[in-house]
């Protein structure tokens, strides 16, 4: 039985904090994770582990509370984004190597979506920081950033599961976290102002394309979270939710391997 995984980390917001746990989790029970792919946040702990920085981030976001998150958020006053991310994006910078994606250990393919045309846009190369911070630029939240001719935001927009895009070898596990799954627990639109709407519409969108990919791609197997879980911005909530990152994955192993011939 193959212990060698590609692994697919979806966007999420901090419900991706489950990813965190999921990897550590798969290392514990003796996977070898030999390619990994993500957006948004899936980018954000994708991008550290494939740098070997994934305890500093999770050291980073179990220090977090709703003051530090706060201190992190730079307000602007553009008509496009409310928060220019600079702040969060000079801590992460203390933590994410200056290096070129395609120097890493491990391939990492990440995700983001090009403002101007529309399209998906993948990056296997270009520098980690930057890219990292491209590919979770959420709309109207954060501001879109320049690179390469192109104005690129959150990859969830386009590719929220990404199983398309991860660099896979014939014997490896397909293996996803995917915390942008369909809700437990919908709420009617008569509950909902206009923004809360919107909200809905672009979650309806996410769950429907993560949804997709799963058929067009299935996994051998793998985490899946409600998207009413959590909320998008509940990061105070790092240690509860990496735990169940990891209890979630440690449960999908043991169905897996449960059911591979003896």
């Amino acid at each position: 039985m193959s212990k060698k995984v590609a692994l697919v980390l979806s966007s999420g917001g901090s419900r991706g904090l489950v990813h965190i746990g999921a990897i550590e989790a798969l290392e514990e029970r003796g996977y070898t994770i030999s390619s990994v792919a993500g957006c948004s946040i899936g980018s954000i702990v994708g991008g550290m582990y494939a740098a070997g920085r994934l305890q500093m981030l999770k050291d980073f976001f179990l220090d977090m509370n709703l003051w530090k998150m706060f201190k992190l958020t730079d307000f602007s006053l553009s008509i496009n984004h409310l928060v220019k991310g600079n702040r969060l994006m000079d801590r992460f910078g203390t933590m994410i190597p200056d290096v070129n994606i395609e120097t890493l250990p491990i391939p990492l393919a990440l995700v983001a979506t090009d403002f101007k045309t529309g399209k998906e846009e993948v990056f296997r190369s270009g520098n980690l920081n930057r890219l990292i911070r491209a590919s979770f630029s959420i709309p109207v939240v954060l501001q879109p950033i320049e690179y390469a001719g192109m104005l690129l935001m959150d990859g969830g927009l386009t590719n929220p599961l990404p199983l398309n895009r991860v660099v896979r070898q014939e014997d490896d596990l397909l293996v996803a976290v995917n915390v942008s799954a369909p809700m437990e627990h919908p709420r009617s639109t008569t509950d909902l102002d206009y923004a809360g709407i919107i909200d809905r519409m672009i979650d309806i969108q996410i769950v429907q394309n993560c949804e997709l990919m799963r058929k067009l791609y299935p996994v051998d197997f793998s985490v899946d979270i409600a998207k009413d879980k959590w909320g998008t911005y509940d990061f105070n909530r790092a240690e509860e939710i990496i735990a169940y990152g990891h209890d979630a994955m440690i449960a999908a192993i043991d169905r897996y391997e449960k059911a591979q011939p003896k």
